[in-house]
């Protein structure tokens, strides 16, 4: 009986937090040439510490930064952040 509450829980969190529609969030969000899915965070950095997630790498201008892409189970949606380390590209590309 533990196991079925765990993956009942694990469906009802996971629900509605596919790759495309991570990768979707973040075309509306970063003006860059290409974005990847580099593989799934569990649980996944944010600052609010999300259950689940994915990392995710973009491409501009030939150079690359990594980032986090997390879902919200209470509120039902996506929040990313670009890694500190990349921070600085990140402020470039949005000039």
């Amino acid at each position: 009986m533990p196991r079925a509450a765990i993956l009942l829980a694990t469906f009802l969190i996971l629900v509605g937090c596919s790759q495309e529609e991570a990768i979707e969030r973040l075309k509306r969000d970063l003006p860059v040439d290409s974005i990847e899915i580099i593989h799934a965070r569990f649980p996944c950095r944010s600052p609010e510490m999300h259950f689940f997630g994915y990392r995710f790498r973009a491409r501009s201008k030939g150079v690359l930064a990594l980032g986090d892409i997390c879902w919200n189970s209470l509120t039902r949606e996506w929040t990313w952040q670009i890694l500190p380390e990349y921070e600085q590209w990140f402020l470039n590309i949005r000039k």
